[in-house]
């Protein structure tokens, strides 16, 4: 099944696929930042005082991390997880090793976000 995937997925293939997931996640970022622009100031969708971290900004940020996070999980997560069943099967540890550091950077970048998220919120 694996094999039958990557046949399938050739470079040409692969390269627009990532640039229609580009293209769609600007898209949704513009969307999301003209609705901070819109509501996030207004005083009538803050917090009440005492009350940290409600706004609707910051619940727009959440939302927007996870979904990066999401697409981190399929872009380094899912790939990494495929190279280290290659290696496997094969018997190959150089795929399997590049598959376990592939997935050990997407766990990094994935904690990342958390502490990127921290800073870019309201407090």
């Amino acid at each position: 099944m694996i094999s039958k995937i990557i046949k399938t997925l050739t470079s040409t293939k692969f390269r627009l696929t990532v640039i229609r997931l580009a293209i769609t996640a600007c898209t949704i970022a513009m969307s999301m930042c003209g609705g901070m622009l819109t509501f996030a100031a207004n005083n009538e969708n803050t917090a009440p005082t005492g009350i940290g971290g409600t706004t609707t900004m910051n619940t727009m940020i959440t939302i927007v991390f996870w979904v990066v996070r999401i697409i981190l999980i399929f872009v380094g997560g899912v790939p990494g997880g495929i190279k280290i069943v290659q290696g496997q099967s094969d018997e190959n540890p150089r795929d399997r090793n590049a598959g376990l550091a592939t997935i050990g950077i997407t766990g990094a970048v994935f904690a990342v976000t958390f502490a990127i998220e921290a800073l870019v919120k309201q407090q």
